[in-house]
């Protein structure tokens, strides 16, 4: 795999908008586990939020490993984006109180970022695979490592 290229990154996450749907893949013991959630992309960082008794909460809590995807459009040619790395659930008030008030959708679902049932969840990527609608190859590059 490929070191950390500023390059290829900037062009993979350029094909990001603030909030889009992803599919999303943690480990229920050795069984994986792939559900579609909203990811936030926010400043060069990923989020996702959810529920705390959500059973992808335990399994991150258990394993923090991750792998999400996202298909990439562009006229009639598809290409992807997948990514890798480790999930961190979110314990910080002003970051939570941060990330609430940029979750388009967060008011349908808690009345404020101190909610016990809010679960607020950074993804850090340290593998991606990138494939360009309309190529038949994907790249492969490691982004800056994150260490729990």
């Amino acid at each position: 795999m490929k070191e950390s290229n500023p390059t290829l990154i900037k062009e993979a996450w350029s094909w990001l908008k603030p909030v889009q749907m992803i599919h999303l893949a943690t480990l229920d013991g050795s069984l994986p586990r792939v559900r579609p959630v909203s990811l936030i992309f926010d400043e060069g960082k990923f989020w996702t939020c959810t529920g705390t008794n959500d059973s992808k909460v335990r399994q991150l809590e258990q394993n923090p490993g991750f792998e999400f995807s996202l298909m990439l459009e562009k006229d009639d040619s598809r290409g992807t984006l997948r990514c890798s790395g480790n999930a961190l659930i979110v314990t910080d008030s002003d970051v939570r109180s941060m990330m609430a008030s940029k979750i388009p959708f967060f008011d349908s679902y808690w009345e404020t970022p101190e909610d016990p049932t809010f679960c607020l969840i950074e993804l850090h990527v340290e593998d991606v695979e990138f494939m360009r609608p309309g190529d038949m190859t994907s790249t492969r590059f490691k982004v800056v490592p994150f260490t729990l």
